[in-house]
């Protein structure tokens, strides 16, 4: 698989994570999916906001890093960096069973969905 070098594709992606994530959240899903999400709506907006901005795609899932470097475009994205370090803790922790589970709250869950709405308002491409 290659990944579209065409920013508004991630963008769209972006969209459909967070739209995935809402959806769950309304009808009461794993809080932890809709976290993992939110983190993916978040990465791909990023990276296509990065993508527009440097002209080049930016490989790797850490938000917080991904947020440092679209900073470098646009420095009031750096606003986020707390959120997407918040947000970003959920990306491992979701996808795979462990010994001891990361238990989201509902308002976690919200809180991820809040964050990653307003990143995706504030860098709309």
């Amino acid at each position: 698989m290659v990944d579209s070098i065409r920013y508004k594709d991630w963008f769209s992606k972006a969209q459909a994570d967070l739209q995935g994530a809402k959806i769950l959240f309304k009808y009461e899903g794993d809080y932890s999916i809709v976290a993992f999400h939110c983190q993916q709506a978040i990465e791909k907006a990023l990276k296509g906001y990065i993508l527009k901005h440097k002209g080049n795609l930016i490989g790797g899932h850490s938000l917080v890093f991904l947020c440092k470097e679209a900073s470098l475009a646009e420095p009031s994205v750096n606003q986020y960096l707390k959120d997407c370090a918040f947000v970003n803790q959920f990306y491992l922790e979701t996808r795979y069973p462990a010994d001891i589970p990361t238990v989201l709250s509902k308002d976690e869950a919200q809180e991820c969905i809040s964050i990653a709405e307003t990143i995706l308002n504030h860098i709309e491409i």
